[in-house]
């Protein structure tokens, strides 16, 4: 039995679902809340949401420490959704490019809670472009494991490719803000449903697979 066998039977991966994307959610709520005590205006058609990462009354600290460690976790979610697919007769080179995409993305997350954009923007803009793009590829490619994993939910498998679309929407909109006149209200939004959707697509891919792993245990 390997490290990471033993491993996961011992913390279940699914755990890690739970814990990184609810520290990322936690993190950006209480942000949120300390941002806006001092400026009220913040939403999210006004303020994208690396602002967090500038902002006042202590929010920045919060915000950019909960996305270190919310990136953190989730790499060992992936791993163990790589593993899960394999394990159960899934394509290895399509999960295991799942799980490349997974590493770029926790190293944009990294970039992007360690460079805060307004101190660093250049290495900010990487993480981000790291982040979201990293995102894009880890739902084509999973969802594409996902649906050659026999008697994997094909509901669940598409739920990929359905949020997909979002953070390469957010980049190619984000660049039009270099023009003048472009007003900024649909790269903002469309970089908060990203996020959202890209958080829902963990939590729904961690529930269905603790769910099968009971009724496994279940019937044995």
């Amino acid at each position: 039995m390997s490290f990471l066998d033993t491993f996961y039977q011992k913390i279940n991966g699914c755990y890690f679902a739970f814990l990184g994307a609810g520290t990322s959610l936690l993190s950006i709520f209480i942000a949120y809340i300390l941002f806006i005590q001092v400026d009220p205006s913040f939403t999210i058609f006004t303020h994208f949401i690396s602002d967090l990462g500038d902002g006042p009354n202590g929010s920045n600290l919060v915000f950019n420490i909960g996305i270190i460690i919310g990136s953190f976790i989730s790499i060992f979610f992936y791993i163990f959704l790589t593993k899960f697919l394999i394990n159960h007769d899934g394509n290895t080179l399509l999960s295991g490019l799942g799980l490349i995409f997974g590493i770029v993305s926790f190293i944009g997350g990294l970039l992007v809670g360690s460079f805060p954009s307004a101190t660093a923007p250049l290495a900010h803009r990487v993480g981000a472009l790291m982040s979201f793009g990293g995102s894009f590829f880890i739902s084509i490619f999973y969802s594409l494991a996902e649906l050659t994993t026999p008697n994997f939910n094909k509901k669940v498998a598409v739920l990929g490719f359905l949020i997909a679309p979002f953070p390469i929407m957010f980049l190619l909109t984000y660049l039009f803000l270099h023009f003048p006149g472009i007003n900024s209200t649909i790269p903002i939004f469309i970089e908060w449903l990203s996020y959202f959707t890209r958080m829902a697509w963990i939590f729904t891919q961690s529930i269905y697979i603790y769910k099968l792993q009971l009724e496994k245990k279940n019937i044995s």
